[in-house]
């Protein structure tokens, strides 16, 4: 009935897609009414220029072959295998690529013999993140930063050239720059979904401190530069929390939010404060250099194992 009221121009599409699209479009009409309160709202057509598109696929369309392979022929292929059990998914474009957005049913990772192996992280901006634990340490990500911030003053030039451009140009500069903002954005994310899987594959209780971003960059309180808050921003450290704590659920592990305050500034072995500014290194008693990442990833550890013994049954030992 619905489909008499519709523009000649949809006679051609599918009754399945423009069913689809009115049921998205009344959900959207009567969320957006509560959002505001009984507030009649505006609609209007998603402009085409807008970054992301997006559509409703239902699970029927989903084929081997591609989606609706009698509409769109042979030439749309999927890149990887579909999981099993497909269900009603979403066609997303972006920068200038296709991505199908699957939801599918995940089976967790058997947890085996808990050797309660437990490890400390420590987040930042020179090193994405340090570890330490009872046995080992280290650095992810160490120097990648330097690496995002060359793609991130590539993105600026192209973006300044495209003001003195003409409109067809312009256009084109924009896809490009809309690449480019993927290519950081797929670097970062790859760069979160290895930490996470070293990390839950070594260790069973991880401790990640409340890094508390939003309150560092804000202007009225920061004492950190604009470029190292882009720097801070681009690595999306509470992404990479959310991302860690399903990963951990999904392998059976566990994730405490513990806090991190003076564990940079307090010095491995008299236990002092100092104001050690922004140098990378902490002078020992021994006259040797430790790196600063690596004190505050233990003094995490110490921290939690102190504040919140509960939380713990694992023996570790003395520290050096």
């Amino acid at each position: 009935m619905f489909t008499r009221l519709l523009p000649e121009w949809t006679s051609d599409v599918p009754f399945q897609i423009k069913a689809i699209a009115v049921r998205e479009a009344h959900q959207a009409f009567w969320a957006t009414l509560k959002a505001n309160q009984g507030k009649k709202p505006y609609f209007k057509f998603r402009s085409r220029k807008d970054p992301v598109q997006s559509c409703y696929i239902p699970k029927s369309a989903i084929k081997e072959s591609g989606i609706y392979p009698t509409l769109s022929g042979k030439k749309l292929k999927l890149a990887e295998s579909l999981p099993e059990d497909v269900l009603d998914s979403r066609l997303v474009w972006r920068a200038g690529r296709y991505y199908l957005t699957v939801p599918y049913k995940q089976q967790l990772v058997p947890n085996g013999d808990n050797q309660a192996r437990l490890v400390a992280i420590d987040p930042g901006v020179r090193t994405f993140t340090t570890f330490y634990a009872e046995k080992s340490c280290g650095f992810i990500g160490q120097g990648d930063f330097s690496r995002l911030q060359r793609l991130a003053q590539h993105l600026d030039n192209l973006i300044s050239r495209r003001s003195k451009a003409g409109k067809q140009r312009q256009r084109r500069m924009s896809l490009a720059a809309a690449r480019m903002r993927e290519k950081i954005k797929n670097l970062v994310n790859e760069l979160h979904h290895k930490a996470a899987l070293f990390l839950v594959k070594n260790y069973d209780c991880i401790l990640l401190p409340t890094f508390e971003t939003a309150e560092m960059v804000s202007k009225g309180s920061r004492k950190i530069r604009s470029k190292t808050v882009r720097n801070l921003l681009t690595f999306s450290h509470y992404r990479f929390k959310q991302f860690l704590k399903n990963k951990a659920f999904e392998w059976g592990k566990t994730v405490v939010d513990v806090c991190e305050a003076f564990t940079s500034k307090t010095h491995p072995q008299t236990g002092e404060v100092n104001n050690i500014g922004a140098t990378k290194r902490i002078r020992l008693q021994s006259g040797q250099w430790v790196n600063r990442d690596l004190v505050g990833a233990r003094n995490i550890l110490l921290r939690a194992l102190v504040d919140s013994p509960h939380c713990f049954t694992v023996a570790v030992n003395e520290c050096h």
